[in-house]
């Protein structure tokens, strides 16, 4: 009895400690996208239209819970990072109500689409503020007296305050982020105002959460509050699972991956830097990229695969992020409105397309893949685009008014629809690159049997043949189009058509990518990469079966005969009648 015992705790313990990696996603679907400061009734709308139709799995929603209202920062009305200082559990914010929050996770659930929610339970808000200060909501804080009654906390919550040393962990879990109020997570009251708020978002239909700045939370912390969530149930019970925990930490040298890598899903910041390096500066090789996720310096049991982020944008692009996307995909010079320009400090200007990034990613990782979908601006700090009279964030939906809507870019929900979700965590099988008159920044791969891509990073134009383990036959180039059922062939922007041949070899011929921002009068040029997979493929022609065109011509006959016979009787009992009428006259 004492044995059965033993083994009951062990298996409720990994029960408890292995679901934080398991994303609770419908079917097939693995992709998450992040709806940057979306409100919650267009976030409802996005996924009955847009995110449940094209397959996605998730999304990803900005901290819900009431947080400072900063009416100006500098010449900056409503930063973002205002919604990343909580002065409340409450669920209201310009994202809207509790009452709108619950219909839209009902409705994300109903299509599909489970919902994460990014969470701040490291720190509230900064001491920078100095005496009160006032929450969304109307709760007010005191940051002097460290007092904050809607979060149920006071001085004996928080951490004392000290500065981080970067270089010692423990000044690093329990000092101040960025001048920001440190929680301390290890009370159990602390712990348990936490879990509270957790498990009602949880009751909602909440699937997981991604925790802001976890890597400034002490790990057995986060376990604890982990230990006492509620498992996910949806679908009156039929659908349960444990709620999954993406953490955020950035590890520059791997020293934080024993702490963290058995606690949750780590982000994986390493792996977009080298991503980016290849395709925005040209710099080291695509196979420094496969090479890296042999041996990934993030050794969490999964990771997110991200292709942006708040942060990660601002760091990109400093100054500005503003030109207006092409949805259709097809990379185009900078006065055509498809590329992205980065203003750094030095001379040079470069534009680089971001969807190939996210496409690469999207073909190439066996993660959980979680793009980014924001908004233009022209300071870094800038909050979404608002009325500015009622402060109100404008509507979404229409991709207007800065709302960049990369989600919504055709090649890529073609990508995720046909390649992403149908490969699933399929192994990189064969890897090319280095061929002869090729680039390090040209490479191609095959996941497992299932799917085929090349990219092109390089500004010169590649052609070169390759093998590949897939039927034979016509594909549709997911980077310009997909394969329509109903109409029995490409459908979409450039409608890009190759073949396997019965040797299974494939002649890929791709342009370069654009890069000089100078060149505005260069022409329109297709995408520099290329995706395929069993799910784009064009139907084999149906071979004859002579049994069955035997039966059929026999079929037929029998119905020639039988319609002569009806034809001759119906004739002749015509012709009986009409004599009857003229013997009667």
């Amino acid at each position: 009895m004492e044995l059965l015992s033993k083994y009951i705790i062990i298996l409720l313990c990994l029960h408890s400690t292995m679901g934080q990696f398991d994303t609770g996603m419908s079917g097939d679907r693995r992709v998450i996208v992040h709806l940057f400061e979306w409100p919650f009734n267009a976030i409802k709308e996005e996924c009955k239209m847009v995110l449940g139709p094209q397959k996605f799995g998730g999304v990803l929603v900005q901290s819900v819970n009431e947080h400072i209202l900063i009416k100006k920062a500098g010449n900056i009305r409503r930063p973002w990072y205002e919604r990343y200082q909580p002065l409340s559990w409450d669920i209201i914010s310009r994202l809207g109500t509790e009452q709108q929050f619950k219909e839209m996770v009902e409705e994300c659930n109903k299509n599909d689409v489970r919902v994460y929610v990014d969470t701040v339970l490291n720190h509230a808000t900064g001491s920078i503020y100095g005496g009160v200060v006032e929450g969304v909501g109307g709760t007010r804080a005191d940051v002097n007296f460290k007092s904050y009654p809607g979060l149920g906390f006071n001085r004996e919550n928080f951490h004392t305050t000290c500065q981080i040393n970067w270089k010692d962990k423990i000044t690093v879990r329990n000092c101040e982020l960025s001048g920001l109020q440190d929680v301390d997570q290890s009370q159990e009251y602390v712990r348990g105002k936490i879990v509270e708020y957790l498990n009602k978002l949880i009751s909602y239909g909440v699937a997981g959460f991604r925790v802001d700045a976890a890597m400034h939370m002490w790990p057995k912390d986060l376990q604890a509050i982990y230990s006492k969530l509620r498992d996910v149930s949806l679908n009156d019970g039929k659908t349960t699972f444990r709620p999954t925990w993406m953490l955020e930490v950035h590890d520059e040298d791997g020293s934080y991956q024993d702490d963290y890598k058995d606690i949750g899903s780590e982000y994986e910041f390493e792996f977009l830097a080298r991503v980016k390096r290849v395709f925005k500066k040209m710099d080291s090789s695509l196979a420094s990229i496969y090479q890296y996720v042999k041996q990934p310096r993030y050794l969490s049991k999964k990771r997110v695969a991200l292709t942006s982020n708040q942060d990660e944008q601002r760091r990109e692009w400093i100054d500005r992020f503003s030109s207006e996307p092409d949805r259709s995909g097809v990379q185009q010079p900078e006065n055509a409105t498809v590329m992205y320009r980065i203003f750094e400090k030095a001379l040079t200007e470069m534009t680089f397309s971001r969807p190939v990034v996210d496409a690469f990613i999207l073909t190439f990782t066996t993660d959980i893949p979680s793009i980014f979908s924001g908004y233009s601006y022209t300071d870094q700090n800038a909050g979404p685009p608002m009325n500015e009279e009622t402060e109100e964030i404008k509507n979404p939906l229409n991709c207007s008014d800065g709302w960049m809507c990369e989600h919504r870019f055709k090649p890529l929900q073609w990508i995720i629809k046909f390649f992403t979700n149908f490969v699933q965590d399929a192994p990189v099988e064969t890897w090319f690159s280095d061929w002869t008159n090729g680039s390090p920044l040209q490479a191609a791969f095959i996941r497992g049997k299932k799917g085929f891509a090349v990219f092109n990073a390089d500004v010169k134009s590649l052609k070169q043949t390759f093998k590949v383990p897939l039927p034979a036959g016509v594909y549709c180039d997911l980077a310009t189009g997909y394969f329509c059922q109903h109409h029995q062939m490409c459908m979409g922007g450039l409608k890009r058509r190759v073949e396997v041949k019965e040797d299974g070899s494939i002649e890929v011929s791709l342009p370069g990518m654009i890069r000089s921002s100078n060149n505005c009068t260069a022409p329109a040029t297709e995408p520099p990469y290329l995706a395929i997979s069993l799910q784009s493929k064009y139907p084999d022609p149906e071979t004859p079966n002579p049994i069955v065109e035997t039966i059929g011509w026999i079929v037929l006959a029998v119905a020639v005969v039988v319609g002569v016979g009806v034809v001759t009787w119906f004739l002749c009992r015509q012709s009986k009648s009409n004599r009857e009428i003229q013997l009667v006259v």
